[in-house]
């Protein structure tokens, strides 16, 4: 479950495409962001993904991918050239590949990152392998599940949309601003699945062509989650286009860290699964556990913010460069443990706030100091040297480090105050038991 955003420059305030997401998963499941380095690769050779191989390119390009521990690929992430990708699940009325030999869409969204050098070119790629390989095999962390995938694919210049249903799928260009989630938005196209409207005709999802939407056909409405991407698109999409014309980093801050109106202030800790900025409320329910922010800068000068740490409405959103970040804000490829730590770590800052323990007005007036002062002195750096914006990028990593490690002192010391019912906190209570057990990595 997640919420991806975008907007071309013609709707932004700096005429530069900026792409969103929170990516939404199970609450003790490490996501994290690693710099995988372009590489040659002799002819012949295949790339073990999270369940199959598949033939590999000459050369790939580099790559910062936020990356959930156990799966070889990533539910967003960016490359060299300033390609970015997020991916969201879909229910359909296809059925799902359950045997672990496809690919996952994470992996897909990885593949095309090391492949394309623009959203075109990452367009045909994902086609290629969907093609080829086919998606499916278990999503999930703890339990097995299923879901087909879209993704919003932006570069400097142009965006796609692809949505798909087992083999089937549609393409829409991005024209100006443009959100997905849990759910399909594609009505008009601007490519389709060769088959796919005749194929929906003899499965029963529509009377003919005259009649064909393929959001229509082929989504599943009877899934809960397919719901719930309705209104978090719906919210997305409000928030950006009030915007339109000044869409800015503060814009897409604003629309990743909303809550829907019903789960507003104390309430948005309880069944938010409504709202982009999702908290987990009971057992089988997911929560944002990371979110970046592009600012597609031409010539791979692109300046992101991201998080390595679950709910972005309390996690710090941290400034870094492709070509200069500190190591614990994109942490090396082969250092994927102590980025899980990391993670972890952070993750006890949501658990007390659940806890009662954070003074949350305190916790977020520095929060949101903290962050502003970032924002004043990144556009101050970001035209300059790597060098510079390297030096930046450890200041931020160490001020961050020292915000975390103050309010989880904070924590330790206060005097618990429980939030929501008894339901809610046993919930909680099962997670916080097996939190940091399960330590698969992918490599």
């Amino acid at each position: 479950m997640c919420d991806t955003m975008m907007s071309l420059g013609n709707k932004t305030v700096t005429g530069y495409s900026i792409l969103a997401k929170n990516s939404d998963r199970d609450p003790n499941e490490p996501q994290y962001y690693v710099m995988i380095s372009a590489a040659d690769h002799a002819a012949g050779s295949k790339v073990k993904c999270t369940y199959i191989e598949v033939e590999q390119v000459p050369h790939t390009y580099g790559v910062i991918l936020s990356k959930p521990s156990w799966i070889w690929g990533g539910e967003m992430g960016t490359n060299e050239f300033g390609l970015t990708i997020g991916n969201e699940a879909l229910w359909t009325k296809e059925p799902y590949h359950t045997e672990d030999d496809a690919l996952l869409g994470m992996d897909i969204l990885r593949l095309a990152l090391e492949r394309s050098k623009n959203a075109d070119e990452a367009l045909d790629v994902i086609l290629e392998l969907l093609e080829k390989y086919g998606q499916g095999g278990n999503c999930n962390f703890y339990h097995r599940g299923y879901y087909h995938n879209a993704f919003l694919i932006a570069d400097a210049d142009n965006g796609w949309v692809l949505e798909t249903a087992g083999e089937y799928w549609a393409a829409e260009k991005v024209k100006g601003v443009r959100t997905i989630s849990n759910t399909m938005t594609i009505h008009k196209y601007d490519k389709i699945h060769p088959q796919a409207i005749s194929h929906a005709i003899e499965a029963g999802y529509c009377k003919d062509e005259a009649n064909f939407d393929f959001s229509e056909a082929y989504l599943d409405k009877t899934e809960k989650w397919t719901g719930s991407g309705i209104n978090r698109q719906c919210i997305t999409t409000q928030c950006i286009e009030a915007d339109a014309g000044q869409v800015s980093q503060e814009t897409m801050f604003k629309a990743l860290r909303s809550h829907d109106e019903r789960n507003s202030g104390e309430d948005c800790w309880f069944d938010s699964y409504y709202s982009p900025c999702m908290h987990a409320a009971s057992d089988g329910d997911a929560h944002s556990s990371a979110s970046l922010i592009a600012v597609i800068r031409p010539e791979g000068k692109s300046t992101y913010w991201g998080s390595n740490m679950s709910i972005p409405c309390i996690a710090p959103i941290k400034p870094f460069w492709f070509d200069a970040h500190a190591e614990d804000i994109v942490f090396p490829y082969e250092k994927q443990e102590e980025a899980m730590e990391a993670w972890l770590k952070r993750e006890d800052i949501n658990r007390a706030f659940i806890d009662g323990r954070i003074d949350e007005d305190a916790y977020l007036k520095e929060l949101h100091a903290l962050e502003d002062q970032w924002k004043k002195e990144c556009s101050e750096v970001e035209d300059k040297d790597a060098a510079t914006r390297q030096a930046f990028s450890e200041k931020v990593s160490s001020e961050e480090n020292a915000f975390i490690d103050k309010w989880l002192a904070e924590a330790k010391k206060a005097e618990a105050h429980p939030k929501g019912n008894a339901e809610y906190q046993e919930a909680w209570k099962v997670w916080n038991e097996r939190k940091g057990k399960d330590r698969r990595i992918a490599r």
